[in-house]
């Protein structure tokens, strides 16, 4: 995720009456602003300060809420607000539900909860090559000479940061390609493997991650599995419910 601005979203908030839209339309912010048509909250164009821009984007919103009355709020349909501080690589989420409750999350790469593409060669969104890092391994069975294509894939310039590790074992009448840190374009990779292995010999995985701050959107992984590529995109945000809290037991009370 790269923008200009930092902050991206918007948040529906449904029927309005007329006198709400007029509160919310007085509001001075520096992020965020009413548009009436639909009603809801979007991005402003930001002209930076000194203040804290989390500080700010979470007031802001707060205070756009907090104008709506309680049977508005209430059917508000909700939306997102996403900030990302692309020196510190800190993203997170400003969530408001529908019925007007507000969580706050920040990005973290969960494949438990991962979405599974099936990878035909389509153009996908992956991690800017110059700072691609690449993980894994994987094990085929290889074509008579063409595991050159494969180091040459490996080893072409366009990389901004350490080249990292791999190796080339062969194990049997296969071999295993391992990564570690390998700072290559993961596209080109591929195109190398699937020349170099016979046809639906491939199994394992590569997964993409940034030597960068911020390129959390475009993490993911290619799996190769029952001659299938599949590209799976990681879930970044956690939405388990809430613990529930426990009423205590009324404390006795002893008039004397």
């Amino acid at each position: 995720m790269r923008t200009h601005l930092g902050c991206t979203g918007s948040v529906a908030l449904g029927v309005l009456s007329e006198e709400t839209q007029q509160k919310l339309e007085a509001i001075e912010a520096i992020w965020l602003e009413f548009s009436p048509d639909p009603p809801s909250l979007v991005v402003s164009h930001v002209q930076p300060d000194v203040i804290s821009a989390p500080r700010e984007i979470a007031g802001e919103l707060l205070d756009f809420l907090s104008h709506l009355s309680d049977v508005e709020r209430r059917a508000v349909p909700g939306g997102a607000l996403y900030y990302l501080d692309e020196q510190s690589g800190q993203y997170f989420r400003l969530r408001v539900w529908r019925g007007g409750n507000l969580t706050v999350s920040w990005a973290h790469p969960d494949y438990a909860e991962a979405k599974w593409i099936p990878y035909e060669g389509q153009t996908s969104a992956v991690v800017f090559e110059p700072y691609q890092c690449l993980n894994g391994s994987v094990r085929f069975e290889a074509l008579p000479g063409a595991l050159d294509e494969v180091r040459t894939a490996l080893e072409r310039p366009g990389g901004l940061c350490p080249q990292g590790e791999y190796e080339i074992q062969p194990v049997g009448d296969a071999v295993v390609l391992s990564l570690r840190d390998v700072n290559s374009n993961v596209l080109t990779l591929l195109d190398a493997l699937r020349k170099a292995a016979q046809p639906g010999s491939i199994q394992g995985q590569v997964e993409v991650t940034s030597f960068r701050a911020g390129d959390l959107d475009d993490y993911c992984r290619f799996v190769f599995k029952d001659r299938d590529v599949w590209l799976v995109r990681p879930s970044l945000w956690n939405d388990a419910p809430g613990v529930q809290v426990v009423a205590p037991e009324p404390a006795d009370c002893a008039v004397k």
